[in-house]
């Protein structure tokens, strides 16, 4: 090991010891993104009375459109009309309880005689005791409409069927989103703060004076941050498997790299903070201005399939939107690296962007 080696490693240990002596630093890193991440994690299992049912109605029969109210009249039920897709990929999801379908030939009379017809119904077999419950409630309705009908032999029936998910939830979404807000935070406060107190009290302008080239410091700095950033999220998906059972449906390790992208970006922006600020009072308002649209409208906690299409154009573009997104893609869906193109194209353009920004910018005093 030759000496430079020897100077870059007790540089990152020194560094290492200097982070943790931090107790603010200790608990932004590691505390906050717990206490939030048990939030929702309680929030999740808590739910709501409500079965959750999405139907789609082929029919056009006035017995098929009284059926319909009839659901929506049952207090028991939060009933939304959608596409068998839609439906299917929320069920999928774990976003409903019930997928309802009634067929075109449902209610139909022909030589005024009604048309024998079958409801179809669909839920979680991963979870099946909520989606059992509105199916017997279904069952009962669709047989009082069948009583009023005929008494001859069953005209309408509904035929139930469980379906395999990947028994999605809440929590799944909202764990990816909780760790890109975690790497965010982590680099660009983590470093904007400390770099620019060292500043301010001279201490780098001191290290420029000693055999230590500073890059090596820099260097050291930028891996403590990566790791503890790394560690961190390790954590939150440890904890979030065990405790609020995350599902994982891609691969850790495609996980772990698009995280250190997303790490590398935002330790990029606090380097550019640190370089432009003087002093501590300045680093606050510019580093709040950046992180909290980024927070907002990035989708980090709930869909921007509801933002007007101007807004979305534009926080498609927002580097926490890239770092989200793919997070989500691999833990949500199981997609590969190959599969995220667009994402993994955005994270580079901003790494070039943020770091070319931080070396303008960058001054040691």
């Amino acid at each position: 090991m030759n000496q430079t080696t020897r100077s870059f490693l007790a540089l990152t240990k020194a560094s290492l010891k200097m982070y943790y002596r931090n107790k603010g630093a200790i608990f932004f890193s590691l505390l906050l993104p717990v206490a939030l991440m048990s939030i929702f994690g309680f929030l999740s299992k808590g739910g709501g009375n409500s079965l959750q049912v999405a139907l789609t109605n082929h029919a056009k029969s006035p017995i098929a459109i009284g059926l319909v109210e009839t659901l929506k009249s049952v207090e028991a039920f939060h009933v939304s009309e959608t596409t068998e897709e839609e439906a299917a990929r929320d069920l999928g999801k774990g976003n409903i309880d019930l997928q309802v379908v009634i067929p075109e030939n449902f209610g139909m009379v022909e030589n005024d005689k009604p048309v024998p017809g079958s409801l179809k119904t669909y839920f979680n077999k991963a979870k099946p005791q909520s989606g059992r419950i509105a199916n017997m409630i279904i069952v009962q309705i669709v047989s009082g409409i069948d009583k009023k009908i005929s008494n001859t032999p069953t005209l309408y029936e509904v035929k139930s069927e469980g379906v395999l998910t990947n028994n999605l939830g809440f929590f799944d979404f909202i764990l990816p989103g909780l760790l890109s807000m975690t790497i965010m935070q982590l680099g660009i406060f983590g470093v904007a703060f400390s770099f620019v107190a060292m500043k301010a009290s001279g201490a780098l302008k001191r290290l420029q004076a000693t055999p230590v080239h500073p890059i090596y410091f820099v260097t050291a700095q930028a891996v403590v941050r990566m790791l503890v950033s790394l560690a961190t999220v390790t954590l939150l998906i440890v904890l979030g498997t065990y405790l609020f059972d995350f599902h994982m449906l891609g691969s850790y390790l495609t996980f772990g790299l698009v995280a250190a992208l997303g790490i590398l970006i935002f330790l990029g922006i606090g380097f550019a903070i640190a370089g432009w600020a003087k002093d501590e009072t300045q680093v606050a308002p510019v580093a709040n201005l950046i992180q909290l649209p980024l927070l907002l409208l990035s989708g980090i906690f709930f869909p921007r399939d509801g933002f007007p299409a101007w807004l979305r154009s534009i926080t498609d573009y927002f580097p926490l939107t890239y770092v989200s997104h793919g997070l989500r893609k691999i833990a949500n869906e199981g997609a590969s690296l190959t599969q995220i193109p667009g994402d993994l194209i955005g994270m580079i353009v901003w790494l070039v962007i943020v770091y070319a920004i931080a070396v303008k910018v960058f001054r040691w005093e």
